[in-house]
C-alpha cells in the first residue's frame, strides 16, 4: 500500500491575490446573509463530495475523490491559497475534520482523515508540514479503529481537548485522543458508549436508537475532566466525563460524574397516540445542565428544552418551527453565546432568538416563545456540500457557514438582540422584512425569498402598502440617505417597485387588486423619473416647473405621490408659453405610464391619470397641435394616440363593469366624438398603417372602414381584406361599414359589394329601417321581396326629402333597372352619377362632417377657394356657386365644372382639374366639349400651377416636382387631352382656340397665362411635365 504522505501540492499559483470584500446577498435589522470573498480556484474544475467549516481555525476543508483540500474561508484574498492533501487510494469512504492546532506548531489546524468503512485513521498535525510528516511517517500518526465486520462509522464530532469523537452503526461512541499529556501527537481510542449486550438488556431495554448527536461541554473548568454529551435518536442523553491523561495515568471514563438519562417531551402536549418523537440533534446551553434539542414528532420540527443531570431529566418545554421536516438529517447549530439557534434543513435555514431566562441567575422556570423567529431558503439551484458555524468574537457575530459548489462559501450571521424586552416576535414586520428582501436584494441569485407558507390577506396587504409609501417618499431604511443625482434615486425606485410587482406576481397571483396599486405607483414613479429627466435637461421648462414647486428637487425625492395633479398643472401652464408639449407627453405618459400600463394590463383597469384632468389637457393639447395645427412629428402623434386609445378605452371598461353609469356615459361620449379626431391627424401625417392597427385593436370599425375606404384609390379590393374583417369582427364592423357607405351616399358599394356576408346587409336594414330607406327596398326588389321593399319605400317617402343624395339613390336604381333589362342607358346613368357623387365629395369637403348649410359664402369664398384668385373674384364666383351647393340641389355641369377648377386643390387631393375634365368629357357637344376642356386647361395653367419650378436641380429632384405637380397628375390621368394642351400652348394669340366670348375671371387668367409663357423656363417646364406623363402613360 502506497503510502498517503505524499508531498504537498498547492492548487493555484503563488501570486499576489485581489484583495475583495464579502459580498451582501440580504440584510435586514437582525441578521445579514453574505458571500465571502476567499474561494479557491480549485472549486471552478473539481466535484467535491463533501465539506465543513471549522469555528476555532477558521478554516475550511472539502473532500473530493481523490483530494483534500484546507484552506482559510476568512480570507479576503479572492482566490486564496489552498492546500491538497492526497487521499490514500485505500480509503473507500473517507471522512476529514480539522483539529487545533499542537503547541508550538502555530496557528494552522491539523487534519485528521477517517476511513468510515474500515476505521483506518490518519492524523497530520499541521496542515502546512504534512510533507515532513510525509517524510518522517510516524507510526503514531496511523491508527486501526477496530470496528465490527457489519460495523462503519456514521458521524465524526470535533470535541477537543479530549480529541475527535467518532459514532458507528452499531451505536458505539469512540473517542480518538490525538496527544499526549506532553500535547506530543499520539493516536489511541477509548469507548465512551456502547450498546447493552447482555441477554436480559436485549429483552427488556427499549430500542434507544442511532446516535445523532456527539457534542462537548460549553465550558471546560476543569482542565483534567471533559464531559463529552452523546444522544441517541430515543432520546437517550449520556454524559460522559473524561479524565484527560496525565504522566501518572491514562485517559479514562470517570463513572462518578457521568450519568444516563433518557429524554422525553411533555405527554400532556404531545400525547401517545401519535408516533413517537425522534430527536435529531442537540447542544449544551451556558449552564451544562441545560440543553436545547432537535426534535421531530409528527412531521412537525420543534426546539425543546431540558435539564439533566444525575437525579434525573426535566421536560420545560418546546416550540414548533413554522416549516415541515422535509429533510432526512436537520442539523441545530448554537454558536456562542447562544441566545440564537440555528436549524438547517437541506436549502433552509431557520433563526430562532431564544429566551433563556429559566437558567438566568432569577432561577425562573418560565419557557416562552421565541420573541423573534425567521427562515431563510436558499435557491433550489444551489449546491450545498457542506456547512459549519462560528461563535461570537470580537470580529464576528454567531454565525452559520454554508460551503456551495456554485456560490463559494455563504456566512448567514445574526447581530446581537435587542436590549429592548418589549420588542416582540411580530409577523407583519417579519413577513414586510421577507418581501423587502425580495425586491431590494432581488439580484441575489443564491436566496429565495419567495414566501413558502400563505400570509393573511390584510397582513400582505398593509405589508405591501407600507413597502409603497417608503419607497415613494424615500423613507425606507433599504433607500439611500442621499444621492448626489436625483435621476439615479428615482431610477432605483421604478426598480424597486418593479421587482415588487414581480414579487406579487409570484407569491399572491390572485391579489389583483393589490398588484393593480403597485403598478399604479411604478407608473407614477417611472412618470416622474422621465419628466425630472426632461426638465433637468431643458432650463426653460425647468423655470416653469419652479413656478409650481419652487423646489423641484424636494418634490421628486418625496412627493411624487402626486405627480398627477403636478403634471396637470405643468401643461396647463406650458400652455400659456410658446414650448411645445408634445414631446413631453410622449416621455411622461406614453414612455412612463402607458408602456407600464400595457405591460401589466391584466392588473390594471381605471387609470390614476383619470383622478386629475392631466389626460383631458393632453388631448385638447392634440387636437389644438395635430388636428387643427400643423405638428407634423409622426412618431409623437402615434404615441399620443396610442396614450388615448388605451387609457379612455380601459376607462370605459372599468366603469362598465363597476356599473358606474354616470362616468360611463360621460367617458363613452367623449370617446365617441374624439376618436375620430384621432384618426384623422395619423391619417394627416400618412400614418395609414398606424391608425388601421390602432383602428383594430381597440374595435373602432367606424374609423377602420373609413382607413379602408380610404385605400381603396390605391388597393384594390382584394388587398384590403375586407372579408378577413367580416369573418374576424362579424357584424359590429359590416355595420360600420355600411354605415360608412350610406353616410358617404355610396349605395352601389352597399348594394353590390360583399355578396358572401349579404345577412349582415339584411340585418343592418332591418336593425336601422329608417336611415336606410332609401336604399334597402332596392336591395330587397333585387331579391324579389316586394313586401319589404314596399315597406322600405313607404319610409323613403316619409323621412327623406329630395336631395342631391336622393338623385344619388334615383340614378343608381336606374343604372340597375337599365342592366336589369339590358337597356343601353348605362352609361349615361353612369355619367349623370359620376357628376353627382364629384358634387358630394365638394359638398362633404366643405361641409367637413357637419351640416353644410351652416357655412357661410364669406368662409367659403375664403377658406375653400384657390387661393390664388384675388378676393374680389373670389367673392363673385362664390355669389354664383355658393347657394345651389349649401342647399344640397344640383349643379348643372357648367357650374359644376367652376367649382371643380376653382376649389383648393388639396381638398380634392389635386383631383379636381381630372374630375372637371371627365364632367366636360360628357357633353353631347363636341364643340361644347373642347371649348370646356381649353378653360379648364386654361385653369389648369395658371390656377393649379406654380410660376416657378426647379429645372436645373438633381434628376431626383426634378423627377419628384415634376411627378407631384397637378399638371402631371392630371394629364397621367386624361392623357387623351395631352394633344389639345400642345395646340394651346402652340398657339401665341390663343383667340383661335379658346372661346372668344370669356368671362372676365377667365380673361385675368389668359393674360396671366401669356406673361407665364414668356417665360422659357415655365413654357420648359410645362414640356418637361407632358414629356414625363408620356413616359408614364406608355
Amino acid at each position: 500500500m502506497s503510502s498517503i504522505f505524499k508531498p504537498r501540492k498547492f492548487a493555484g499559483p503563488i501570486v499576489k491575490p485581489s484583495v475583495t470584500k464579502a459580498e451582501e446577498l440580504t440584510k435586514n435589522k437582525h441578521y445579514c446573509v453574505s458571500r465571502l470573498p476567499g474561494l479557491p480556484s480549485v472549486f471552478k474544475t473539481t466535484t467535491f463530495v463533501n465539506a465543513y467549516s471549522d469555528s476555532e481555525s477558521k478554516y475550511a476543508a472539502a473532500i473530493s475523490n481523490d483530494s483534500v483540500y484546507v484552506w482559510r474561508y476568512k480570507s479576503v484574498d479572492a482566490s486564496p491559497l489552498s492546500i491538497q492533501i492526497p487521499i490514500d487510494k485505500s480509503f473507500k469512504l473517507p471522512v476529514a475534520i480539522l483539529t487545533s492546532p499542537s503547541s508550538g506548531t502555530g496557528r494552522d489546524p491539523g487534519l485528521l482523515l477517517i476511513d468510515a468503512i474500515t476505521g483506518l485513521v490518519k492524523f497530520y498535525e499541521n496542515v502546512q508540514r504534512a510533507p515532513t510528516l510525509g517524510l518522517i511517517h510516524d507510526k503514531p500518526l496511523d491508527l486501526q479503529v477496530s470496528l465490527q465486520p457489519t460495523e462503519c462509522i456514521t458521524l465524526v464530532e470535533n470535541v477537543e481537548p479530549a480529541g475527535i469523537a467518532v459514532a458507528t452503526s452499531l451505536r458505539r461512541c469512540i473517542l480518538i485522543s490525538l496527544r499526549d499529556y506532553r500535547s506530543i501527537p499520539c493516536l489511541s481510542t477509548m469507548e465512551l458508549v456502547s450498546p447493552e449486550r447482555s441477554f436480559l438488556a436485549k429483552l427488556f431495554v427499549h430500542d434507544e436508537g442511532d446516535i445523532v448527536a456527539i457534542r462537548s461541554a460549553k465550558d471546560n473548568s476543569f482542565a483534567t475532566s471533559q464531559a463529552i454529551y452523546v444522544l441517541t435518536s430515543a432520546g437517550t442523553l449520556y454524559s460522559v466525563t473524561c479524565n484527560s491523561m496525565t504522566p501518572n495515568s491514562t485517559p479514562y471514563i470517570n463513572n462518578a460524574s457521568s450519568f444516563k438519562q433518557t429524554l422525553s417531551v411533555d405527554p400532556d402536549a404531545y400525547p401517545g397516540s401519535g408516533p413517537p418523537s425522534k430527536f435529531l440533534d442537540i447542544w449544551p446551553l451556558k449552564d451544562n445542565s441545560y440543553f436545547l434539542a432537535l426534535v421531530e414528532w409528527n412531521s412537525t420540527l420543534m426546539l425543546a428544552t431540558f435539564r439533566a443531570d444525575k437525579s434525573g431529566a426535566l421536560y420545560y418545554g418546546s416550540h414548533d418551527l413554522k416549516i415541515s421536516n422535509d429533510s432526512t438529517s436537520p442539523r441545530l447549530f448554537l454558536p456562542s453565546p447562544g441566545k440564537t439557534a440555528f436549524v438547517i434543513m437541506d436549502k433552509t435555514i431557520i433563526m430562532t432568538d431564544l429566551d433563556t431566562s429559566y437558567i438566568e441567575p432569577k432561577n425562573t422556570f418560565t419557557y416562552t416563545k421565541p420573541r423573534w423567529e425567521d427562515v431563510i431558503r436558499i435557491n433550489p439551484a444551489t449546491k450545498l456540500i457542506g456547512y459549519g458555524y462560528e461563535n461570537q468574537s470580537p470580529d464576528s457575530n454567531p454565525s452559520v457557514i454554508l460551503i456551495t459548489k456554485n456560490y463559494g462559501v455563504l456566512r448567514l450571521e445574526k447581530f446581537p438582540e435587542t436590549p429592548k424586552k418589549e420588542i416582540v416576535y411580530d409577523t407583519a414586520l417579519l413577513l414586510k422584512s421577507h418581501i423587502e428582501q425580495g425586491i431590494f436584494f432581488s439580484d441575489s441569485k443564491v436566496i429565495d425569498f419567495d414566501l413558502i407558507h400563505k400570509a393573511e390577506k390584510i397582513a400582505v396587504h398593509n405589508a405591501v402598502r407600507s413597502i409603497i409609501k417608503e419607497v415613494m417618499t424615500s423613507t425606507s431604511p433599504y433607500l439611500p440617505d442621499t444621492l448626489p443625482v436625483t435621476a439615479d434615486l428615482l431610477q432605483l425606485k421604478v426598480k424597486i417597485l418593479t421587482e415588487l410587482i414581480a414579487y406579487c406576481q409570484r407569491n399572491f397571483p390572485d391579489d389583483f387588486p393589490m398588484i393593480a396599486e403597485v403598478v399604479k405607483n411604478l407608473e407614477k414613479t417611472n412618470c416622474a423619473s422621465n419628466l425630472w429627466k426632461y426638465i433637468d435637461a431643458n432650463e426653460t421648462y425647468m423655470e416653469v416647473f419652479r413656478k409650481i414647486r419652487p423646489e423641484p428637487r424636494q418634490f421628486f425625492i418625496s412627493e411624487i405621490e402626486n405627480i398627477g395633479e403636478v403634471l396637470n398643472s405643468f401643461l396647463d401652464h406650458l400652455k400659456e408659453t410658446t414650448l411645445s408639449t408634445s414631446s413631453l407627453v410622449v416621455t411622461t405618459i406614453h414612455d412612463g405610464v402607458y408602456l407600464n400600463a400595457v405591460r401589466y394590463s391584466d392588473e390594471v383597469g381605471m387609470s390614476w391619470l383619470f383622478d386629475s384632468e392631466v389626460l383631458n389637457s393632453v388631448e385638447s393639447q392634440f387636437t389644438q397641435d395635430f388636428v387643427i395645427g400643423n405638428n407634423s412629428d409622426k412618431y409623437d402623434a402615434s404615441c399620443i394616440v396610442q396614450v388615448l386609445y388605451y387609457f379612455y378605452t380601459s376607462a370605459i371598461k372599468s366603469t362598465k363593469e363597476q356599473r358606474l353609469d354616470t362616468q360611463y356615459e360621460e367617458l363613452s361620449t367623449f370617446y365617441a366624438q374624439k376618436k375620430k379626431n384621432w384618426i384623422t391627424a395619423l391619417l394627416k401625417l400618412g400614418l395609414v398603417k398606424e391608425a388601421k392597427v390602432l383602428a383594430e385593436k381597440y374595435h373602432d370599425f367606424a374609423s377602420l372602414a373609413r382607413i379602408l375606404d380610404t385605400e381603396r384609390d390605391s388597393k384594390s379590393i382584394e388587398q384590403l381584406n375586407y372579408g378577413l374583417y367580416f369573418e374576424e369582427f362579424g357584424y359590429p364592423f359590416a355595420a360600420c361599414v355600411y354605415e360608412h357607405y350610406i353616410n358617404n351616399g355610396e349605395y352601389q358599394k352597399l348594394l353590390l359589394e360583399f355578396s358572401n356576408y349579404k345577412h349582415f346587409l339584411l340585418q343592418y336594414f332591418k336593425q336601422n329601417p329608417e336611415s336606410t330607406s332609401s336604399v334597402s327596398w332596392i336591395r330587397y326588389l333585387l331579391d324579389d321581396d316586394f313586401e319589404l321593399a314596399s315597406k322600405a319605400l313607404g319610409l323613403a317617402a316619409s323621412y327623406n326629402k329630395e336631395s342631391i343624395n336622393n338623385q344619388l339613390t334615383q340614378l343608381s336604381l336606374g343604372k340597375l333597372s337599365a342592366i336589369a333589362v339590358g337597356a343601353s342607358t348605362k352609361k349615361q346613368f353612369d355619367n349623370e352619377l359620376m357628376k353627382v357623387r364629384y358634387q358630394i365629395k365638394v359638398r362633404d369637403v366643405v361641409a367637413g362632417g357637419g351640416r353644410i348649410a351652416a357655412i357661410k359664402k364669406e368662409n367659403f369664398a375664403s377658406q375653400f377657394l384657390n387661393k390664388k384668385i384675388d378676393k374680389a373674384d373670389a367673392n363673385s364666383i362664390a355669389a354664383n356657386i355658393f347657394g345651389p351647393l349649401s342647399s344640397d340641389l344640383r349643379l348643372n355641369e357648367s357650374l359644376l365644372i367652376e367649382l371643380l377648377t376653382v376649389i383648393e386643390p388639396k381638398f380634392l387631393q389635386d383631383y379636381g382639374f381630372v374630375y372637371a375634365l371627365k364632367v366636360a368629357q360628357t357633353f353631347s357637344n363636341e364643340e361644347h366639349t373642347n371649348e370646356s376642356i381649353n378653360i379648364i386647361l386654361l385653369r389648369l395653367l395658371t390656377l393649379g400651377t406654380e410660376v416657378k419650378h426647379t429645372i436645373n436641380g438633381t434628376d431626383d429632384v426634378v423627377k419628384h416636382e415634376v411627378e407631384s405637380s397637378i399638371l402631371f397628375k392630371t394629364l397621367v390621368s386624361q392623357p387623351n387631352i395631352v394633344s389639345q394642351l400642345n395646340q394651346l400652348l402652340e398657339n401665341v394669340n390663343l383667340n383661335d382656340t379658346l372661346n372668344p366670348s370669356l368671362s372676365e375671371f377667365d380673361e385675368k387668367l389668359l393674360n396671366e397665362l401669356k406673361k407665364r409663357l414668356d417665360d422659357d423656363s415655365f413654357r420648359s417646364w410645362v414640356h418637361m411635365v407632358i414629356e414625363q406623363a408620356k413616359i408614364v402613360i406608355i
